[in-house]
């Protein structure tokens, strides 16, 4: 996309109201920015490449996000395009309707470019195959990573993502774009192949926290009402430990960032938070407990066994000896623990904390699969510092706050609900300029 084309939605969306470029120009220009870098990025399963013809020139009068291009996470049923889930296991399968969540978008307007990618059955955090923008040695994060490439990248202007465990947060931070995790149940998930049915929620990824609103009331369909930001109480954990380990980068980033926040005026508060370890027991038993029932109940688990990445294989054979018990006994302790959490909000509405511990990592680090029953360190501690968020069904938006040798590093603000989450991260990214940062060109390295 040339220098001229707009650099967020809402640039887009002024565009077209303007008439500077019509709907149709968007998505060739979206078409031809994917034919770019996407050869090298490998940020689509699958490009529409008739979308643009079929797109009215006339289109973003109608809808709020009419003419506005796209990705949808490939997990995600999009009526006549394939859905995959990253997997040979569903080789060959076309969506015949649309999930609501998609049928909503395309309702409000938007264009779909395509599918994302996604690691397998949104079982992971590297998205495999697919390379972080600002450097391709790198790993997006995941299991949402097409989705944050994409939009990092101005393939498109949002993206679809999903979080069970991080997997929108974790690729928005380690590629600099913005993304929220809201709560479960908000935007229902019929027609999105599950991970875990108490933990899986859908939400929008973009390259503002601004771009998510609109994103966000056509997913939900209804609109966005932001509190006053002024009004809000910001969480700091007690002291200067974090509920996880973080790299000291990560730790300074998030410092400033609520130095910024403090000197704007905003209340600082001092919670005091659970280690996130405590999460990773019960959740792990969960996760591929229902991740294994799911699988049953389509049919493809142990039918197409073979057909299975080793992780997944890996994840079923571990959960078939989990019991009734050890199951109900998880999800207690997670109860517990949410009420230990919960607690940070008696004096605070948003919760300030990293969204990932680290950089992007390097892809070759998890070319060594790990030993059977093993997670690699790196992919456990990125859970960790998600996780807890879903278990205990908080809002949370990601936003970058700063750099670490050319590597996007992120935040996140937790809320009880969207707006507030949104609210807060809108104000943030009033006062800095993290967000306005864009990788380079892949070819010009």
């Amino acid at each position: 996309m040339n220098d001229q084309a707009p650099s967020s939605l809402r640039e887009a969306q002024r565009a077209l109201k303007n008439r500077k470029l019509s709907a149709r120009e968007l998505a060739e220009a979206c078409l031809e920015r994917v034919a770019a870098v996407d050869p090298v990025l490998h940020a689509f399963a699958f490009v529409d490449e008739s979308i643009a013809s079929s797109t009215a020139p006339s289109a973003g009068e109608d809808g709020p996000l009419s003419g506005i291009p796209i990705g949808i996470k490939d997990l995600v049923d999009v009526r006549g395009l394939p859905t995959s889930a990253g997997s040979r296991v569903l080789a060959g399968n076309k969506a015949p309707t649309d999930a609501p969540v998609a049928g909503r978008l395309r309702g409000a307007g938007a264009v779909v470019l395509g599918k994302t990618t996604t690691q397998e059955f949104a079982y992971g955090v590297v998205t495999p195959g697919t390379a972080n923008p600002w450097n391709i040695e790198h790993i997006p994060g995941g299991s949402s990573g097409g989705s944050a490439v994409a939009v990092a990248t101005g393939m498109c202007f949002g993206a679809v993502g999903t979080d069970t465990a991080g997997s929108i947060r974790i690729p928005a931070a380690l590629c600099g774009v913005s993304g929220l995790k809201p709560r479960p149940g908000t935007v229902p998930m019929d027609g999105i192949i599950p991970l875990s049915w108490t933990l899986d929620c859908c939400g929008p990824i973009a390259r503002t926290v601004d771009d998510l609103a609109p994103l966000w009331a056509a997913m939900t369909g209804a609109p966005v009402r932001l509190p006053d930001p002024g009004d809000l109480k910001v969480g700091l954990p007690e002291g200067s430990s974090l509920p996880f380990e973080v790299a000291s980068e990560v730790g300074a980033a998030v410092e400033e960032a609520a130095a910024v926040l403090a000197v704007a005026g905003f209340a600082m508060r001092r919670v005091t938070l659970p280690s996130f370890e405590l999460w990773d027991g019960p959740r792990m038993a969960i996760v591929p407990a229902e991740a294994l029932a799911a699988h049953r109940e389509a049919g493809w688990y142990p039918q197409r066994a073979e057909l299975y990445g080793t992780d997944l294989l890996d994840a079923f054979r571990r959960a078939e000896s989990t019991d009734a018990a050890s199951y109900v006994s998880a999800r207690r302790r997670l109860e517990v623990l949410r009420g230990q959490f919960m607690r940070a909000f008696d004096d605070a509405d948003v919760v300030l904390l990293p969204a990932s511990p680290f950089p992007a990592p390097r892809r070759d680090v998890f070319d060594e699969p790990p030993l059977p029953g093993e997670r690699p360190s790196l992919v456990r501690e990125l859970t960790r510092a998600n996780g807890a968020i879903n278990c205990c069904g908080l809002a949370a938006v990601a936003a970058p706050c700063g750099f670490s040798e050319g590597l996007p590093l992120g935040l996140q603000l937790v809320a009880r609900d969207e707006s507030t989450a949104l609210a807060a991260g809108l104000a943030y990214q009033t006062l800095t300029d993290w967000h306005m940062r864009r990788p380079p060109t892949p070819s010009t390295r």
